[in-house]
């Protein structure tokens, strides 16, 4: 299946080459429309790879393999053809070995570009797109950009993404219980062990989750996913989450989610006695630099004993 895809690729690039020809023959229209029309992947990766053509990034990647300035000539404005069919004869060539670099050889060009915070202290990524990304202690996260797709995976912990707009390349982020996709956009995603919390602070997203479920969110709404329950967030404001400027705020929110948090943190582990208690609700404003102090808040809402062993905090009854 994979080597067919391969070879669709492959061949769909080859026929963006001859088809960007200044001149045709019938033969090879005809042989291109018996092509395009014999299988509806044809036009898929046709499509793909048009995009690609047109794209800065094999603009990139023809600077990267050292193309002719006269080649790159043919890349300038639209106002100047005479210039592009002068200089296709040697252009094509080079365009389309680009794009099978890209196509065949994903381990060098493709394979996801991994940044991660460490435990205690936040990071930024500027990505290659011009989007940011904060990352919260403990955080990590896989990025892959090509010509026609950013993806991003959220492996572990928190970050919030500022994303560089662009027409024609979507930016998608899979968090394990929530995937989301964007043109351009400011938005928040955390994941936990079996949940995904999304929040949006500019522009909207799509967020879509097992069974075929999805949900469209604009900003100051956002959305809790966890094993198949779906609760929607209202009142998001700012421009960006408070952890990033190292609080916690919490309204209505599990006990286990603030542990969560802090933990991505703290130096000394924090666990509950009964795990049924990581249900309670706590609301406030809670500074995640100081775990202790955040716990000490909690167990006097609830009545509940916080002590220390030799394995960390306890939060116990």
């Amino acid at each position: 299946m994979a080597a067919d895809l391969r070879a669709i690729d492959e061949a769909a690039a080859q026929w963006v080459q001859r088809m960007a020809l200044p001149v045709q023959d019938s033969a090879t229209a005809a042989a291109f429309d018996r092509w395009i029309l014999d299988d509806p992947r044809h036009v898929d990766s046709y499509a793909r790879m048009v995009q690609l053509w047109q794209s800065d990034g094999l603009r990139q990647a023809l600077a990267a393999n050292d193309v002719p300035d006269s080649a790159a000539t043919a890349l300038g404005p639209r106002g100047a053809p005479h210039r592009l069919w002068r200089s296709a004869a040697l252009l094509v060539p080079a365009m389309a070995a680009a794009m099978l670099l890209l196509i065949v050889a994903p381990p060098l060009l493709r394979d996801p570009v991994r940044h991660g915070a460490p435990p205690g202290a936040m990071r930024v990524v500027a990505l290659a797109d011009g989007s940011r990304v904060n990352l919260a202690p403990g955080a990590r996260i896989a990025v892959r950009m090509t010509p026609w797709s950013r993806d991003v995976t959220l492996e572990r912990g928190q970050a919030f993404f500022d994303v560089a707009h662009e027409r024609m390349r979507g930016f998608a982020v899979d968090g394990g219980q929530a995937r989301v996709r964007v043109l351009g956009t400011a938005f928040d995603i955390d994941r936990m062990e079996g949940e995904a919390v999304v929040r949006v602070y500019r522009g909207s997203v799509s967020v879509a989750a097992g069974a075929g479920r999805q949900w469209r969110l604009s900003a100051g709404s956002g959305i809790a996913l966890r094993g198949g329950n779906a609760t929607t967030i209202d009142g998001i404001t700012g421009s960006r989450p408070d952890w990033a400027d190292g609080w916690f705020d919490a309204n209505n929110t599990p006990i286990r989610q603030l542990i969560a948090h802090l933990n991505r943190g703290a130096a000394t582990p924090i666990r509950l006695a009964d795990p049924m208690l990581g249900e309670l609700q706590v609301t406030g404003r809670f500074r995640l630099s100081d775990p202790e102090d955040a716990l000490a808040a909690v167990a006097a809402i609830h009545d509940l004993n916080l002590r220390r062993d030799a394995r960390g905090l306890v939060l116990s009854r």
